[in-house]
């Protein structure tokens, strides 16, 4: 009887070891810092500049929906892509967060810039899109230059330095693995990886 509960335990965790072996650091994620997270969460690096981050967002819709239940999914607009505005840029994404408005400024300053082919030179043609999006241009210019936002500008400096990111998008799971995505070829196949990192989570 005890060699059969052996034999039944084994088979259990029979996929689970197999999927662990599926996926391989240096392969499938890269490990970018020594502790995570206690709590499952997705932090995605990216730009309004990146043509390849707007084409990321339905692929990203389709991800959250296919997450566990409880995942927190959070951004971080870097600042290395877009020359000066790069910042300006960041800044527009964090008042936007503070405001309340993100998912509204999002779809906006992605069209402006990748369908309308909109210009992006300084502060004025940023607030002309959260103007556009029901925003008053007073209101725009107070959370730009509020102390929150000044603040989550910091935090997402850091957080791009902390995690070495160079490109966009780039995906890190529960603050310790980067997704390395030219290891997967299908959205299911990033999703099965997304949830198998999900589940690393520190005890």
């Amino acid at each position: 009887m005890k060699k059969y509960l052996l034999i039944l335990a084994a088979l259990v965790m029979l996929p689970l070891s197999a999927q662990a072996a599926k996926y391989e650091e240096g392969t499938h994620y890269e490990i970018v810092k020594e502790v995570g997270t206690k709590q499952p969460e997705v932090l995605e690096f990216f730009s309004y500049f990146c043509p390849h981050c707007y084409k990321f967002v339905p692929f990203m819709d389709e991800i959250k929906k296919r997450a566990p239940e409880g995942v927190k999914f959070k951004q971080n607009h870097v600042e290395f892509l877009g020359s000066d505005m790069g910042p300006e840029m960041a800044r527009a994404f964090a008042a936007a967060e503070l405001l309340k408005v993100e998912p509204e400024l999002s779809a906006a300053m992605f069209a402006a810039i990748h369908d309308q082919r909109r210009p992006m030179t300084n502060r004025d043609d940023i607030k002309a899109v959260f103007e556009e999006i029901g925003v008053a241009g007073a209101k725009f210019d107070s959370a730009a230059n509020s102390f929150p936002v000044n603040g989550m500008l910091k935090q997402m400096q850091r957080n791009t330095e902390a995690f070495k990111i160079r490109g966009t998008p780039a995906v890190v799971v529960n603050g310790k693995y980067l997704i390395k995505s030219g290891s997967v070829r299908s959205i299911e196949e990033y999703s099965a990886l997304l949830n198998y990192l999900l589940a690393q989570v520190e005890k």
